[in-house]
């Protein structure tokens, strides 16, 4: 992986930071794909690789509420406390059988063997704990929910298998004390 900006953790830093984005020109790419623009592995990427870490600048709950068509690109760290994304990680889209998903909070991560050429998809509701947001689900799996909404909202076989996994975003889990 080549030299890329430091990501720092964004729990603890200031609202006008801006997160470095490492390894995703190595491995992905941004296509035109079923949902719009889309991340697509540019290689086979094995189970347990990192694919990127999110970047972006530190943005409040207002701010990402404020954005219209664009609200589903910050990235929700804490209660209030979002990471706008910066392209590409912002074109990562949602599946409800996700072939990625957020590991540390920042690392998107493979969770199955992603062949070249195929989409990069992470649950959004791994993410989300705001009561605000939500938008229809159009991924296409078998298991599609319909609606995508927040992680307290998952049917409790699909929370489970996320916490097991630990893709679930670090300040959902303490809020409700949640374990695998």
């Amino acid at each position: 992986m080549g030299k890329g900006p430091v990501v720092i953790n964004a729990s603890k830093t200031g609202s006008n930071k801006t997160f470095g984005l490492s390894g995703a020109g190595t491995l992905t790419y941004v296509s035109k794909g079923d949902l719009g623009k889309g991340l697509f592995a540019r290689r086979k990427i094995r189970a347990g690789t990192m694919i990127c870490r999110f970047s972006g600048p530190m943005i409040s709950f207002a701010e990402a509420a404020s954005k219209g068509e664009k609200e589903c690109y910050p990235l929700q760290i804490d209660d209030n406390k979002y990471i706008d994304l910066d392209p590409p990680g912002c074109f990562a889209n949602h599946s409800c059988e996700p072939n990625a998903g957020i590991r540390a909070d920042l690392e998107l991560v493979a969770l199955t063997d992603i062949p070249a050429g195929t989409e990069i998809r992470y649950d959004y509701s791994t993410t989300m704990d705001e009561d605000y947001f939500t938008m229809p689900c159009r991924c296409g799996s078998e298991s599609c929910r319909g609606k995508v909404e927040d992680f307290k909202l998952l049917p409790p076989s699909a929370s489970k298998r996320y916490l097991t996994l630990g893709i679930v975003m670090s300040f959902i889990v303490r809020k409700y004390n949640v374990k695998p």
